[in-house]
């Protein structure tokens, strides 16, 4: 045989052996999708997933979240509640309730930070305008800088500048309590004014509202709400009669041991003498959910 007839046979072999030694696959596949059963053996240790990869866990409510709860859950529904809280700590913000209110006296911050934040000249009359305005929420103080310092541009210019969200204007210009605001934007301010203004500017704003007195200008009791609690708060109050509605704010600043919280509580419930006294109830709660 000659020497290609040899290796021939020797493939022909070689390949009969793989066809017999080669066990034959079934014709139907596995249908995409189901499970397959594997051999039961020895458990093997998967690799942890990166971390990039693995599931985040769901962070659990924090502090904020539940001091709106506890405001929400004490205020009845005639109150017309909106209610947020900022944590300037942690940077958690929680808000429930309504958005968009009649500003009353809190447009008085708004414009006082205005004129601090643009360095405006100011004389020792101007700077005792801005405490009664503060301490007192004295009106016609309000209406002077108002006049004076350009109170229709200054709400525009500090929402847009901070993104105080649900601020705006008045449409009649001389009506700065009809300024509109939001519990949201309005923590928004006082987490510019406790974190971000200079110190010196701070300082004017915290001693006008250290200031505050039971008895406004007007002869309102403003301490209701934060006000009204045995806690170390600076606030701003505001109220105005508006209609069959009353307007009635309390909007300030925490200060305990362990952190800061702005709560901002905004209301407008039906007239009625009994307004005040629930809006304590509120703040009351939400300072006990602070722990």
């Amino acid at each position: 045989m000659s020497f290609v007839g040899r290796c021939a046979l020797i493939t022909g072999i070689v390949m009969a052996s793989f066809v017999v030694a080669t066990p034959k696959l079934g014709t139907s596949a596995t249908p995409a999708g189901r499970a397959v059963e594997l051999p039961v053996g020895r458990a093997v240790e998967l690799p942890a997933l990166p971390p990039d990869l693995a599931p985040a866990a769901t962070p659990a409510p924090g502090r904020a979240t539940a001091m709106v709860d506890a405001a929400e859950d004490t205020a009845p529904a005639w109150m017309n509640l909106g209610v947020a809280v900022l944590d300037l700590t942690t940077g958690e913000l929680a808000q429930a309730g309504v958005e968009r209110f009649y500003s009353a006296s809190l447009s008085k911050l708004i414009l006082i930070v205005d004129m601090l934040d643009r360095d405006v000249e100011l004389s020792t009359s101007d700077l005792s305008l801005i405490n009664r305005a503060l301490s007192l929420s004295d009106d016609n103080a309000m209406n002077a800088l108002w006049v004076k310092f350009g109170g229709p541009a200054a709400m525009t210019r500090v929402a847009s500048t901070l993104g105080m969200t649900g601020t705006s204007t008045p449409d009649d210009p001389s009506q700065w309590g009809e300024a509109e605001v939001s519990p949201a934007g309005y923590a928004r301010l006082f987490q510019h004014i406790f974190t971000e203004m200079d110190p010196q500017d701070r300082k004017v704003i915290i001693d006008g509202l250290s200031a505050a007195q039971p008895r406004a200008a007007d002869g309102y009791n403003q301490f209701f709400g934060l006000l009204g609690q045995p806690a170390q708060v600076y606030a701003k109050q505001g109220w105005m009669y508006y209609g069959s509605k009353l307007y009635l704010h309390s909007a300030g600043v925490l200060d305990t041991d362990a952190r800061d919280y702005v709560i901002i509580l905004m209301s407008a419930p039906p007239v009625t003498s009994k307004a005040p006294a629930v809006l304590s109830q509120v703040a009351a709660a939400a300072l006990g959910a602070a722990g």
